[in-house]
């Protein structure tokens, strides 16, 4: 397997222009290497993100390299892929974690019967906000690791609930109103 090495220089002062590449960086899902750069692996689109961070980097005043490793040993090799996925495995357990509060929120919710259309902006701004954070995650989830399906389950059943919730604030919602005088449906 071929693997991309990126070093670079920037200024230490404003900090901000080193902290603006640092997130680039995470973004991609690059692994920070021991203090001597920053590891992905070899594809097209990696090199063309990895290519921008560059002209960022130039762009703030400092230098950059690219590299291809052509060769790691197995041992090497298989801890990098081992880091990468702990990586994934971190921040997909951090959207289960989410889903698990979005679940709780709505059971405790429905407990409550607070029906009412804030609890459903809330609760729908929260999943958007999950749904980001686990299509940014599976982006840079280069192996696919065993966390990334419970994530999407889970998912999934957030928006089932929310979905069931929502109705049954409707529902709610049109008995109160039938019943101050509203005019019931035909």
């Amino acid at each position: 397997m071929e693997w991309l090495l990126f070093t670079y220089w920037l200024p230490p002062e404003p900090s901000r222009k080193r902290v603006f590449i640092w997130r680039q960086l995470k973004k991609v899902g690059a692994l920070s290497v021991e203090g001597t750069g920053w590891l992905l692996p070899k594809t097209e689109p990696l090199i063309d993100a990895i290519t921008g961070i560059m002209r960022s980097v130039e762009e703030l005043e400092g230098t950059a390299n690219l590299y291809t490793l052509t060769h790691f040993s197995e041992a090497q090799e298989q801890r990098n892929i081992g880091r990468f996925r702990e990586e994934r495995e971190r921040e997909y357990s951090g959207i289960i974690g989410e889903c698990h509060k979005a679940l709780k929120h709505i059971e405790r919710e429905t407990h409550m019967k607070e029906f009412n259309f804030q609890e459903i902006e809330e609760l729908e701004g929260d999943l958007e906000k999950i749904k980001r954070w686990f299509a940014d995650v599976k982006k840079r989830d280069f192996w696919q690791v065993p966390a990334q399906r419970e994530a999407e389950n889970l998912i999934s059943q957030v928006e089932t609930t929310l979905a069931g919730f929502v109705q049954k604030t409707y529902e709610e919602q049109e008995r109160a109103g039938e019943g101050k005088g509203a005019r019931p449906r035909k």
